[in-house]
Parts: structure tokens; sequence; C-alpha cells
């Protein structure tokens, strides 16, 4: 464990029984990057570095990469973007779903979907899961895009999540049985409603980010409560880590970017705080339930 070191990254290893798979089934998980330039050049290199490593089957990306909608328009920071995923591409099999940073404005609220949609899906070997699935051989993959009304309120709009998701018949209604299956989310705070947790009943592992680790010093401990959430609300439940639910798991990957450059400035230090972060998911029929933390 280091402290004020700008490119410090804690992995979590995480396995679990899947009974559908012939071999292990790797796949890599990283979320909350918001690019900016709070987000060096060199973080981006060291991300990139683990790609390598884990040698992964996926790689997912579940939303905001980017830290504001603006940062498409600035150079430094598309550049940035477009290194990370088309590096990730080279790798692996690469998925991205898009967080409410990269397409809604802090300010008034108008949509930003198109820029960064366009910027990502002229990049070779990435995917966008843009209330859409994606299935091979070996995995059945969807991603679904929240509405801005589900931000948008002081609290999440949990109706608004079940009255737009439960539209999209594609991401729920035929997921193959065969197959080990993912949902991509960006937001879990859907997760604490009965209804909505409901519709993804059939998926084995839904992954999300969003909560940035509930902004936990140094990624300690496994507990799922945070310290402060996104809507500034401390001790919230549920937002780190992976836990049983309904007949799959959730899992909140931490994030890269704690406090984004959104934050009043005062407080962007407090990255240096806490690593970034990623998970590595391997689906086994061979192995029980197990998860380690290792410090890179």
């Amino acid at each position: 464990m280091r402290i004020f070191v700008d490119d410090y990254l804690q992995v979590r290893y995480i396995n679990l029984y899947n009974e559908k798979v012939t071999d292990d089934l790797k796949i890599l998980a990283i979320s909350d990057i918001h690019i900016s330039n709070l987000v060096s050049f060199k973080k981006i290199k060291r991300i990139e570095r683990q790609f390598l490593k884990e040698k992964a089957d996926y790689i997912v990306f579940v939303g905001d990469l980017i830290d504001r909608v603006e940062e498409i328009n600035n150079s430094e920071s598309l550049f940035k973007l477009k290194h990370l995923l088309e590096f990730s591409a080279k790798v692996a099999k690469t998925f991205v779903v898009l967080g409410n940073h990269d397409y809604i404005h802090r300010e008034n609220y108008s949509s930003y979907k198109e820029k960064i949609s366009l910027v990502i899906k002229n990049i070779q070997g990435i995917t966008l899961l843009d209330n859409d699935v994606y299935s091979d051989d070996e995995l059945w993959l969807m991603g679904y895009t929240e509405t801005i009304k589900y931000y948008r309120r002081k609290n999440y709009d949990f109706k608004e999540f079940y009255d737009d998701f439960s539209k999209h018949d594609l991401l729920y209604k035929n997921v193959d049985k065969r197959l080990p299956s993912v949902a991509l989310v960006h937001s879990p705070e859907f997760s604490d409603d009965k209804r909505c947790i409901s519709l993804l009943n059939k998926y084995d592992l839904i992954i999300c980010g969003h909560t940035h680790d509930g902004c936990v010093p140094f990624g300690v401990g496994e507990f799922t409560r945070g310290i402060i959430s996104p809507k500034k609300k401390f001790f919230p439940k549920n937002v780190r880590g992976i836990r049983k639910i309904g007949n799959g798991y959730i899992l909140v990957t931490g994030g890269v970017i704690k406090i984004s450059k959104c934050a009043p400035k005062k407080l962007h230090f407090l990255n240096h705080l806490c690593p970034m972060q990623m998970d590595v998911i391997i689906f086994s029929k061979h192995r029980k339930f197990s998860m380690k933390k290792k410090w890179y």
C-alpha cells in the first residue's frame, strides 16, 4: 500500500462458480476513469500495463469514461480516451457502456450521447452496448444505458429505471441460459429496489460502477457501505464490493478516479488516498467463490 503516488493500483480477483463454462472465463472490469487533466497519461499507461498482465478474455468499461461531456471536445482528453480504448481492443474483446458523466450535462441535464457514442463506435474492435446485447460461444453480455430522469432527482428514480428498462425486451426476456450471462449497468442503486432487480434475475452477474468505491481510503475492507455517495449521502449502503443478489451476484467495481474534476478543487488531493481499482472475474466450474486483493 502506497500513499501519495499517482498510479498505484488495487486489483480484486474474484472467482465465481458457474456450471455453464467449459474452461475458465476471465473478465476484466473497469469503471469511472473520468478522463480530464486530472487523469495523467501515467495513469493511462499503468492501466494498459495491467490489461496486458491479466490476459483477460473480455474487458468491460462500465461507464464514466470522461469526466464531463465537454471533455470530448478537448484534444488531450480525446487522445487519452482513444489511446486507452484502442489499446484495450488489441488485448481482448472490449465492451463499453455509458455512464452519466459521459452524456449528461451537469448544469442543464441535456443529453450529448451522440458525440461520445460516435467516438467509441469509430474505434475498431470496440463494441458500445447502448441498450443492446452481445453473445458468442462463451458469453452472453448485455449493456443498459440509464435515462437522464433516473439520475436527475435528489434520489435515484427507481420507477423510471423499471419503466424504461422493461421496454427493452431484448435485454432480459431471452437471455441464453446455456451461457454465463453478464449485465453491465453503470449505476448500482437500482439494485435496492426489488422490482428493478427482478428484471435482471436471469443474469449470473451484474457489473456496475458509479459509486467510486464509496471513497473508502486505500480500498480497505470487504464491507459494502461507503463513506460518501455521488449524491453526497454519508455512509451509503451497497456501493462497493460484491454481494449475492437473487440467483446471481452484483459487483460494484471501484473505479479509477474517486474525486472527479467536477468536485471542489480543494478535495482533489483525496484521490491520492484512494487507489485506482479494477476487478478480474473468473467464471469457473472447478472452483467455488473466492476473492483476494493485490496491490501493484
